[in-house]
């Protein structure tokens, strides 16, 4: 029997279906193909953004580094934001890139507490004007010594090195200067103080890391140094408020707006008051924000003058570069630079919201 062609309705009709199906499969690909090239291009803006704000904050960290070199040799020495520190950018002329912004902040380091150098009183005193009783300093105080210096016996059994053998996770102790304040949630008994139930850091916490350097420098800068400070250097309460009264008289006047030598606030603070302290920056923090369209770059160095801050070390270890051997001559001129870099940190963030960071060596 020969089969009966198709009416002709029909296989049109199939015809213009086949078409749709093709048309409709045409338009996803392409529609996936525009989202993934979309994505791409967006990615690689991003990083060109990137690279250029990254380029935009070196050029101004090594602006501000350039002031900051200059001040202190014109000044004799970097003493107090007073000096112009904020203006730094302005002072050297510096013209950011058409659609960026650019901000700095300048920190001196030295006027808090240097922890490295900080003793079982230094550490006692401080956490007593930070509001624990006295027990409570004095075996946080063990906790903090037992867990960075490896010559220190532990006087309670729940800080020392049995105490983290016995953990679910064993771990020992580091025996060597704290490298982030977020590395006090492994010392046994003071994590109970510094971080709540949920791993979040608690006021004493900020409170701590606020008025406490992880550098090494032997004298605060009293020109920049915290009530905090002030009082665990062994400053009253009158004397802290007579010397701060004066400084602000001081910088809302004409006069010199700090103290060129420590010696100089004898007459404000006695004549023996002043000794524990200094009056020149050991270290600072130069911190640039740079904002371009929906995005931010933020670039955090600390410098130390020459004489200034170093890298807490380990009791016993070396420098660096000490005991290194060369194994071919040195061709290429060491940098001159007026500053050691003693950190540096870099990110980018996709809004402008802050980022809450803390101070690691790297």
């Amino acid at each position: 029997m020969i089969p009966r062609p198709l009416p002709r309705r029909r296989a049109r009709g199939s015809v213009i279906i086949l078409v749709l199906v093709t048309v409709l499969l045409v338009a996803f690909l392409l529609t996936k193909f525009v989202q993934r090239a979309g994505t791409e291009l967006m990615a690689d803006a991003r990083a060109g953004d990137r690279a250029r704000l990254r380029r935009e904050a070196y050029s101004a960290l090594e602006a501000t580094l350039a002031v900051l070199a200059d001040l202190r040799i014109t000044a004799e020495g970097l003493h107090s934001p007073a000096q112009g520190w904020e203006q730094a950018l302005e002072y050297a002329g510096h013209v950011p890139a058409a659609g960026l912004a650019v901000a700095i902040e300048v920190g001196d380091e030295s006027g808090k507490i240097s922890l490295p150098r900080a003793d079982a009183a230094t550490l006692e005193v401080l956490l007593e004007v930070l509001g624990l009783g006295r027990n409570e300093a004095e075996r946080i105080a063990d906790a903090l010594l037992a867990w960075t210096h490896p010559d220190h016996v532990a006087n309670a059994p729940e800080v020392d090195g049995g105490k983290y053998e016995r953990a679910a996770l064993p771990y020992q102790p580091a025996l060597r200067p704290l490298r982030s304040f977020g590395e006090l949630a492994s010392v046994a008994y003071a994590r109970e103080f510094f971080f709540d139930d949920s791993g979040q850091p608690t006021a004493l916490a900020r409170e701590f890391e606020a008025n406490v350097s992880l550098y090494s420098f032997d004298r605060v800068n009293l020109n920049a140094a915290t009530p905090v400070a002030l009082a665990v250097g062994g400053l009253d309460t009158g004397q802290i408020d007579a010397l701060q009264s004066h400084l602000r008289r001081q910088r809302a006047s004409d006069r010199q707006k700090y103290f060129r030598t420590a010696g100089e606030a004898a007459t404000v603070l006695g004549p023996a008051a002043w000794q524990a302290f200094g009056s020149e920056a050991a270290a600072l923090r130069v911190t640039v924000t740079v904002r371009g369209g929906a995005t931010a770059y933020r670039l955090s160095a600390v410098v130390a003058p020459p004489g200034g801050a170093t890298l807490a070390m380990a009791a016993g270890s070396a420098e660096p570069d000490d005991g290194v051997e060369e194994s071919a001559p040195v061709i290429i001129k060491k940098l001159d630079y007026p500053f050691k870099v003693l950190e540096i940190r870099e990110n980018l963030e996709s809004t402008l919201a802050p980022a809450v960071e803390s101070p690691a060596h790297d």
